[in-house]
């Protein structure tokens, strides 16, 4: 089982408390700076990789990733994981380099300094998540001007979850997926609950496990087709989430959260 080592995780917590932010921020810079100067998708997406992987590397966290070769790196996808903790941004994107990928992200993102404005200068999209149209107007919008070779992220959960249990998906992902003719990218991540919990500023070293499921065709899918869509994603997920904690127990390491 994982150590509680409170010191280390303290002086832990307060080095990803500095380091990472500033990395943050030379990658947002560069980010905006390559978008400026008209860079390809392929280009910006160094950005996010770079900062991925320094991030993580900075944390001490170990990644493990199975199923990788199921993204093909010439098709782009709407990718949906379960969503466990603010950790998981970062375990995605290190874990699928060959994916261009952006995201659809909550309005309080996109309202961080310098990380927002590369964010918005990049492709990404933002919800509000009220009762009207504007979140669906714009993540449309996005969809149909992204390079092709991009890939969406959609945390279908809608935000990570509290108590690290896996929760009912919206339907946003799915109909954006139909609509864009593009196949889900179906994933899992374990671990990261553990790692960083949510409403704390307390950091643990740690593993993540990420697996990657096989593409789900929406060819020949209509709207009215988004519910099991929907409903066959989750249960994908599922299976591929149960699949990771499975990895990390078998470790003898415990993910967190609920199963």
């Amino acid at each position: 089982m994982r150590g509680p080592d409170s010191l280390g995780n303290a002086v832990l917590s307060v080095v990803v408390a500095v380091l990472v932010p500033t990395v943050m921020a030379l990658a947002s810079l560069g980010a905006i700076v390559a978008a400026m100067c008209g860079a390809s998708s392929r280009r910006i997406h160094l950005c996010y990789t770079g900062f991925a992987r320094s991030g993580l590397w900075i944390a001490r966290t170990r990644l493990e990733v199975h199923g990788a070769e199921n993204a093909d790196p010439a098709q782009a996808y709407v990718v949906v994981p379960n969503h466990e903790s603010n950790w998981d941004p970062l375990c995605i994107v290190a874990a699928l380099p060959q994916v261009l990928v952006r995201f659809v992200a909550k309005r309080q993102i996109m309202q961080i300094p310098v990380l927002g404005q590369a964010l918005r200068a990049t492709g990404n999209v933002t919800v509000i998540r009220k009762p009207d149209a504007g979140d669906v107007r714009r993540i449309r919008d996005t969809m149909d001007a992204r390079d092709p070779s991009v890939s969406m992220i959609f945390f279908a959960e809608g935000t990570r979850s509290r108590d690290g249990s896996y929760r009912e998906f919206k339907m946003g992902a799915f109909a954006s997926a139909i609509n864009a003719g593009l196949p889900i990218l179906p994933v899992a991540i374990a671990g990261t609950y553990w790692i960083w919990p949510p409403e704390t500023f307390w950091f643990r070293r740690g593993n993540a496990v990420v697996e990657v499921g096989t593409p789900i065709p929406t060819r020949g899918l209509a709207y009215e087709d988004r519910t099991a869509l929907r409903d066959q994603t989750r249960e994908a997920v599922a299976k591929l989430r149960g699949r990771a904690r499975e990895r990390l127990r078998a470790r003898g390491l415990e993910p967190g959260g609920i199963d």
